[in-house]
């Protein structure tokens, strides 16, 4: 990624956010710390926002046994868990680098550990335009609300377009893998795996924006399907765009518009920075996680 894709992607991101809080700030409710619907909701959505990163160590620890690499119970785990801080790197492919990183120094050949990296980003980005696409049949009302600026039909284009860019880049990153790394062909049932463990995924953080719209707004009517399509659709915007950490800006620029449907401009734009703390605890929460299984993993070959 060059320097000046990561300004660009900077600059854009930050000036979106801007964009929106200009929009929504004035409008932001006043918080009741005192109450315990307010605390319940925020533990909840950020006890939803660990889970969601266990289950996305659960799945990258999958995708290599996929190519017959089989570590010690948690030491793949740790390589997503530990690796995730990254992201808030400006650039926003540091957790990448660093997850290789890891996955390097626990043995794995550099060029295995490097294709593992980009079929598991390829998977994490099908399930995700699945899930959207999903929501698109099945719950029309709701995409159309989500989408109600694009003329007709273009979101289902766009979407069925994203998976069919990403299933493609899938299928030629596995022959790649086959070929260069003599590993066995996965079977239909070792990538669906993956695949259903990041629907999963993703339906644990729409679940934790909807802890978080119940935290601010007890009485709001946004359903748990309408959270996870907006926030899978904010994930993966923040995702691509390159420069920016952790999705900062697009990510949360996108939560506070599509909730602004709901619960208005200035509920939506507290919800979204709201959960973007949660997400930054979650995120500290794992590494730490994940320092402990590669201590423990470590103390255990010692001693064998």
């Amino acid at each position: 990624m060059t320097r000046f894709s990561v300004w660009i992607g900077t600059v854009v991101s930050l000036g979106f956010l801007g964009l929106v809080l200009i929009r929504g700030i004035a409008e932001m409710p006043d918080l009741d710390f005192r109450s315990g619907v307010l605390w319940a909701g925020l533990l909840g959505g950020l006890a939803l926002y660990v889970i969601s990163q266990l289950i996305g160590a659960v799945s990258w620890q999958s995708v290599l046994r996929m190519y017959g690499v089989v570590l010690p119970t948690g030491r793949a785990e740790s390589q997503l868990l530990v690796s995730q801080i990254g992201k808030y790197i400006p650039g926003n492919v540091a957790h990448l680098f660093g997850r290789i990183a890891l996955a390097r120094a626990d043995g794995l050949q550099n060029m295995v550990a490097t294709m593992a990296m980009l079929i598991e980003v390829a998977i994490l980005l099908t399930a995700g335009f699945a899930v959207v696409g999903t929501l698109m049949i099945f719950a029309p009302d709701l995409m159309r609300k989500l989408t109600v600026d694009l003329p007709d039909d273009a979101a289902t284009v766009l979407v069925a377009t994203g998976i069919i860019v990403v299933l493609v880049g899938l299928i030629v990153g596995q022959i790649i893998v086959w070929r260069r790394a003599g590993r066995p062909r996965p079977t239909i049932g070792q990538l669906l795996l993956p695949l259903a463990l990041h629907g999963a995924n993703f339906a644990c953080l729409g679940l934790s924006l909807w802890c978080v719209i119940y935290a601010v707004n007890p009485g709001s009517t946004v359903s748990i399907v309408y959270c996870t399509a907006i926030f899978t659709t904010a994930w993966i915007a923040g995702f691509l765009m390159p420069g920016a950490p952790g999705g900062i800006g697009i990510r949360d620029g996108i939560i506070a518009l599509g909730l602004e449907l709901f619960i208005g401009q200035g509920t939506g734009l507290l919800v979204a920075f709201l959960h973007r703390i949660l997400a930054i605890v979650g995120d500290v929460i794992t590494f730490c996680l994940g320092l402990v299984l590669r201590r423990r993993a470590f103390l255990s070959r010692q001693r064998s």
